[in-house]
């Protein structure tokens, strides 16, 4: 599978996205405990945290931790309800 570039700019529509799930959860009382992602998205952050990667510390946005997840498509991340 080839890789789908996601331009920085675009992040903005992943991480809306994600805190718009967050926020519906909190509504609800429920937790969150990860966010799930696909892998390109993954990658960009990994790209702009590379002190997190080299530490072996786990990728956090919005204070989750990311989990790459290849049915997740690019612009919808799953926020996982724990």
């Amino acid at each position: 599978m080839s890789e789908i570039a996601v331009p920085t700019l675009w992040m903005s529509i992943v991480v809306e996205s994600a805190a718009i799930q967050i926020w519906q959860a909190w509504a609800d009382r429920s937790e969150v405990t990860e966010l799930r992602v696909h892998p390109s998205v993954y990658r960009a952050v990994a790209r702009a945290r590379p002190g997190e990667v080299e530490h072996g510390y786990p990728l956090m946005l919005l204070g989750l931790e990311l989990i790459q997840d290849e049915a997740v498509r690019v612009y919808e991340p799953v926020a996982v309800r724990g």
